[in-house]
């Protein structure tokens, strides 16, 4: 008899099991969202004549940039929000302001709600005698009513949803931005944002760092969660406008960027394409001298990118 139910047992267990397995691929993965960031920033000199007066060593910059985001992958609505940070690298910016600003928004026209409430009292009474047509008939009616009506007219405030935060962040040394869907914009596309921040009276260019984020909810035969769905990060050159020397050590550090970036993916695509061999077949493929070269190229790109690096945030002194 126990023999039994355990076999009853283990043969549920194979159905749920199988059940399990059929049901898994028509469960969504969740969202996955990819990312576009600019490779260079133009500032320029937005100083207003009273800050200049009130501090001669500083200046204003206003720095605009462009972050796209793509859906990959999933539906739009599994979207929970972006993410996105901007910050001083060398801690050489301060955030005076910055746009957009927190949004609010409602689901109704002007943010408002109209309310009518309309009472209504009514009385009535009457009594009827008729007598079927005959000589003589005789017929009449009598009847009574009142009715009262009042009413009252008002404005409420709707509730409104975050579709927008943003904020500073690191004692004022970056910003963030905080994207959820919204009923009147799309979170897939290009975005625009801007900061102000002040800098010393002999700053050309600078470093910074951008990073994205996405989240999205993900659903499972027997739960729901909140995942990320996307993400990237980089460090991008800024240079004053009309600063020639600026705009070409910030289009340097691009480039040298790029080459690394390269480098690398031509490294990890090697590694792949070999993890299964032995180490013997790897050197055989390969060779040691041209391994050694791929590794000197790399120590090189690294260097590069280093020394630009250090150009930049030479200018921001």
């Amino acid at each position: 008899m126990a023999t039994l139910k355990l076999l009853r047992h283990a043969w549920r267990g194979l159905v749920l099991m199988a059940v399990l397995a059929m049901v898994a691929p028509a469960v969504a993965l969740g969202a996955r969202v990819a990312f576009d960031l600019p490779s260079s920033i133009e500032c320029r000199d937005a100083t207003p004549c009273d800050f200049a007066v009130a501090h001669p060593t500083m200046k204003v910059i206003e720095a605009k940039f462009r972050v796209s985001a793509r859906l990959v992958d999933g539906k739009a609505e599994d979207i929970v929000d972006f993410i996105y940070v901007f910050e001083s690298t060398g801690r050489s910016m301060r955030v005076q302001d910055y746009l957009p600003n927190t949004t609010l928004e409602s689901a109704v026209a002007d943010d408002c709600v109209e309310i009518t409430d309309a009472s209504e009292d009514s009385k009535s009474g009457g009594a009827e005698a008729h007598v079927a047509y005959k000589i003589l008939n005789l017929g009449g009616t009598l009847s009574q009513s009142s009715k009262k009506t009042e009413s009252s007219h008002y404005r409420q405030i709707a509730s409104k949803d975050l579709v927008l935060a943003s904020g500073t962040m690191h004692r004022e040394h970056g910003v963030f931005f905080r994207l959820r869907p919204s009923r009147h914009a799309s979170l897939e596309g290009a975005k625009e944002f801007t900061v102000l921040a002040t800098v010393p009276k002999t700053w050309r260019g600078d470093l910074c760092t951008i990073s994205c984020t996405a989240r999205a909810t993900k659903h499972s035969v027997i739960s729901t969660s909140v995942v990320p769905s996307g993400a990237d990060q980089a460090h991008i050159g800024l240079y004053l406008a009309g600063n020639a020397e600026a705009t070409a050590v910030a289009e340097d550090f691009c480039r040298v960027q790029e080459a690394r970036a390269s480098l690398l993916a031509a490294r990890q695509g090697k590694d792949c394409a070999f993890e299964t061999f032995s180490t013997q077949a790897v050197v055989l493929f390969t060779g040691k001298k041209s391994e050694s070269q791929a590794r000197k190229e790399l120590d090189d790109a690294e260097r590069a990118v280093s020394e630009v690096q250090n150009q930049l945030q030479q200018l921001s002194r």
